[in-house]
């Protein structure tokens, strides 16, 4: 079974690094990096264009982003992951490029080509590789908001069905809205009426936000909704 090719885009100021890293996943299927640049500002129109499944950002990058900049990561399809490299090792450093960056996996500064691979193999399965304590502050800020949300009204009160929790779950994966109809055998028009209830019911106003959110309920609760 062939595995699909995954596109990648690296955002680093180190031009050699940017170059070594696209000579070695070169070499590694099925990665195939499509876009490089030395700030995410230069990526204009062009990060959304290259149908990307991975975006690799330096954490000084990252952390230099303003809010519009940390938002055109966020409008990135939902399906693109995000790793972060040469980040300190300070807990709170990891845990900002999981909150704010939204990272679906980091390497720490000094990390090897082997540790890179090995994150990327676990991205592309949908799993990240942490360490327990890291997996444990992040599970308790999660459920610490998550909280606070419920406690300050967000939503308005009625659930979700049992549909629009499945449609949330397949928004997690990256399917569009016609992607969706088709999975679940039904019309465009009414996967768009799902989404505007779900929207509507968490008083939220995008799709990703929804994802997050229902994230958040599933380890308030207890419960594996997605």
């Amino acid at each position: 079974m062939q595995i699909p090719e995954v596109r990648i885009a690296i955002v680093h100021r180190n031009q050699l690094l940017r170059e070594s890293l696209t000579c070695c996943l070169s070499q590694s299927s099925p990665f195939c990096v499509v876009h490089m640049a030395s700030q995410l500002y230069e990526t204009g129109k062009d990060l959304a264009a290259q149908n990307l499944n991975l975006l690799i950002i330096e954490f000084a990058l990252l952390r230099q982003l303003e809010d519009e900049q940390l938002l055109r990561i966020g409008s990135l399809p939902l399906g693109v992951k995000v790793l972060v490299i040469d980040v300190p090792e300070r807990e709170e450093d990891i845990l900002y490029c999981i909150e704010v960056g939204g990272a679906s996996g980091y390497l720490v500064q000094n990390a090897s080509l082997k540790e890179l691979e090995r994150n990327l193999a676990a991205i592309v399965r949908g799993e990240t590789v942490c360490s327990p304590r890291i997996a444990h502050l992040t599970f308790c800020r999660m459920s610490l908001s998550a909280r606070q949300a419920v406690g300050s009204g967000v939503g308005n009160g009625v659930p979700l069905t049992r549909r629009e929790v499945e449609i949330v779950g397949l928004i997690e994966e990256g399917l569009s809205n016609k992607e969706i109809a088709t999975r679940l055998n039904i019309g465009v028009s009414t996967v768009k009426n799902h989404v505007h209830n779900i929207l509507d019911k968490l008083q939220l106003h995008n799709r990703h936000s929804a994802v997050k959110f229902i994230r958040t309920q599933a380890i308030l609760t207890g419960q594996n909704s997605l």
